[in-house]
């Protein structure tokens, strides 16, 4: 049986901190930039899954943004996070620009 700081010891080590110099934890340091803005954990199952952060909003859900990913490894789990970030962020560029009339030239 483990201990509640164990478990948070060894979820952290899954996300790469502390990672110490294996591979797969230098893989999950290098994609630490993809899991950027999400909340990021491993399932009971072995999968990995991440919630962006914040929470998406009714309209973001209805442009396509989900409110939970899921992947079987950490590199997919970066491509679909990566993906998803994008789409919020033209979510976001139209919605801004969305009102705005073109220019025209007299």
């Amino acid at each position: 049986m483990t201990s509640g700081s164990d478990h948070q010891s060894r979820a952290g080590q899954e996300l790469g901190v502390g990672a110490g110099g294996s591979t797969a934890y230098a893989l999950l340091d290098d994609l630490r930039g993809a899991f950027r803005r999400f909340y990021v954990w491993r399932d009971a199952q072995g999968g990995w899954r991440a919630r962006p952060l914040p929470k998406p909003t009714i309209e973001e859900i209805a442009f396509g943004i989900r409110q939970e990913l899921t992947a079987e490894t950490p590199l997919e789990l970066a491509f679909v996070c990566t993906r998803q970030r994008s789409r919020r962020n033209v979510h976001r560029y139209l919605q801004e620009y969305a009102f705005e009339r073109p220019c025209r030239g007299s």
